[in-house]
């Protein structure tokens, strides 16, 4: 009868560390999400380039940044002088930008001799696409004339931003390192867990044979 009881108390333990094996096990793997999630949206955060668009597209419609209360917030230009393109305008920029500043280009590998010679190319054609179509694009004021640089320069200023972060590679390059060592990570702290379960399995008399 004894010898009932014992084996039915080695039951009742067993599965009591079971249990408590499978609960250490989902932390682990609730951990291990937490992490590939913390780690997807920093890679998210490197590519992201819609702020960067959305600040070209607004400083072509001449919008601007204005205190509301505790917040800073878009404000739309009424004064029509301050506008330097007419959506029409706005569009063919945008057409030309995107094709540019997206994450294709940043996990790109370029030189910086090439990224010269790109800029070079640009400049050239949105010049030429301005210079015939100016009064169509909405700048048909003397003064919105003389804005007709800015606004290709500071294009090109921030198309070559993104293409800075393609030199040699480097953000595929650093990404492709993160996605490593975030796996090594994982890997090496679900062996180190389960040689721990079996060091204690190996300390724990219950778990002897014979």
């Amino acid at each position: 009868m004894e010898q009932n009881e014992e084996v039915v108390q080695e039951l009742v333990n067993e599965c009591k560390r079971l249990e408590g094996e499978n609960r250490e096990m989902k932390d682990h793997i609730s951990v291990s999400s937490y992490g590939r999630d913390k780690n997807a949206n920093l890679i998210s955060a490197q590519l992201e380039t819609q702020e960067l668009l959305e600040k070209l597209e607004r400083f072509y419609k001449g919008d601007y940044l204005t205190s509301d209360g505790d917040d800073v917030v878009w404000k739309s230009q009424k004064n029509t002088d301050l506008i330097p393109l007419n959506e029409y305008g706005v569009n063919t920029f945008m057409e030309v930008v995107t094709k540019y500043i997206d994450k294709n280009t940043t996990l790109s590998n370029y030189s910086e001799e090439r990224i010269f010679e790109i800029l070079a190319d640009v400049g050239d054609e949105l010049t030429l696409v301005v210079y015939c179509n100016y009064e169509k694009m909405g700048m048909d004021t003397p003064f919105k004339k003389t804005k007709f640089r800015l606004l290709v320069t500071t294009t090109l200023h921030l198309i070559e931003s993104t293409y800075r972060r393609s030199i040699g590679g480097e953000t595929s390059k650093d990404l492709n390192q993160s996605r490593i060592v975030s796996q090594s990570d994982h890997i090496g702290a679900a062996h180190s867990n389960i040689q721990q379960k079996k060091k204690a399995r190996l300390l724990d008399p219950r778990t002897w044979g014979g």
